[in-house]
C-alpha cells in the first residue's frame, strides 16, 4: 500500500514540477522574443570567445560570448546561442550584431530563432500540469 502511495506521489510531483518548469521555460523565451519584436535597439558587440560542441543525436551547439554596450548602460558580457551563419561571421570578423531591449538590455539576442518550439514547450508543460492535477483530483475523490 505505501509503495503505491509513494509511486503516486512521485508521479504527481514529477508531472507538476516538470510541467511547471517546462511551461515557465517556454513562456519566458516567448515573452523575451515578443519584447524584442515590439521594442528593440541594435548595437555591435565584440566577440570574447566562441564554442562549438557536438550534440548527442547529431548536429552542433554553437555559442558566442560577446561584450556589448547598450546606449546609456555599462558594458554587458553574455553568452548567446547562435546559428551557423552568425557563428562563422563572428569567428571571421570578431563582431556580432546584438539586438536588445532598451529598457532592460540584459534581454538580448544575436540570432533570431523560431519561437514555435518554445510555444510547443508551453503546450507540453500545460498538458503535464493538467495530467498532474487530474491525478491529484482523482486520488482525492477515490480516497473518500
Amino acid at each position: 500500500m505505501w509503495q503505491q502511495q509513494t509511486k503516486f506521489i512521485l508521479i504527481v510531483s514529477s508531472l507538476l514540477g516538470m510541467g511547471g518548469w517546462v511551461t515557465h521555460f517556454g513562456w519566458t523565451r516567448v515573452q523575451e522574443d515578443q519584447r524584442l519584436a515590439q521594442s528593440s535597439a541594435v548595437t555591435e558587440g565584440r566577440v570574447v570567445s566562441s564554442a562549438s560542441r557536438a550534440l548527442a543525436k547529431g548536429g552542433q551547439s554553437l555559442t558566442v560570448v560577446a561584450e556589448y554596450v547598450p546606449k546609456g548602460h555599462a558594458a554587458i558580457t553574455k553568452e548567446f546561442d547562435v546559428d551557423s551563419g552568425d557563428y562563422k561571421s563572428a569567428q571571421a570578423t570578431g563582431r556580432v550584431t546584438v539586438t536588445y531591449a532598451p529598457e532592460e538590455p540584459q534581454i538580448s539576442r544575436v540570432t533570431k530563432f523560431a519561437v514555435l518550439p518554445f510555444q510547443f514547450l508551453i503546450g507540453l508543460g500545460g498538458f503535464m500540469l493538467l495530467g498532474g492535477l487530474f491525478c491529484l483530483v482523482h486520488a482525492m475523490r477515490t480516497k473518500r
